[in-house]
């Protein structure tokens, strides 16, 4: 099966959104993410798989 290469829209599509999941995770770690309910609700989840996360290695 021939497998065509990601067009160049595509590979930079993919690095603007690489780094935005980048800068995110270090705002909701910072805790400046906001402080509506989704906000909130989303820094616990992460603080909480964070912990998980460092618990099991």
């Amino acid at each position: 099966m021939k497998h065509n290469a990601l067009h160049q829209w595509q590979k930079d599509h993919n690095k603007r959104v690489k780094e935005f999941h980048k800068n995110h995770a270090s705002q909701i770690a910072n805790g400046e993410n906001g402080n509506g309910w989704l906000a909130k609700l989303e820094r616990f989840v992460y603080t909480k798989g964070s912990t998980l996360l460092k618990t099991v290695k």
